[in-house]
């Protein structure tokens, strides 16, 4: 059967992996127009998407929480250099 190279079980192929709850429907269409361009993204379920970008863990956090409501939550995971896994909690 042939593998889907997009997603599979086995190693994440990206920068981060972001989690998130947006209420409002304009603010979630924002964040996912970033994950599906700009920042090359695959995604895992609509709430859960695998990013790349050039972006330092801050400048994302940056990036993100300008979409996000007071009620909102996002929760991303990077893999530092020291192959440490980090997760920020935003909200």
């Amino acid at each position: 059967m042939p593998r889907d190279n997009t997603l599979y079980n086995g190693f994440v192929l990206h920068d981060y992996l972001v989690t998130f709850v947006i209420h409002d429907r304009g603010n979630r269409e924002r964040l996912v127009e970033l994950f599906r361009g700009p920042w090359q993204g695959d995604e895992v379920t609509p709430f859960t998407w695998e990013v790349s970008n050039d972006l330092s863990p801050d400048q994302m956090e940056k990036a993100i929480l300008a979409v996000m409501g007071e009620k909102d939550r996002v929760v991303y995971y990077y893999l530092a250099d020291a192959k440490r896994m980090f997760r920020i909690i935003l909200g």
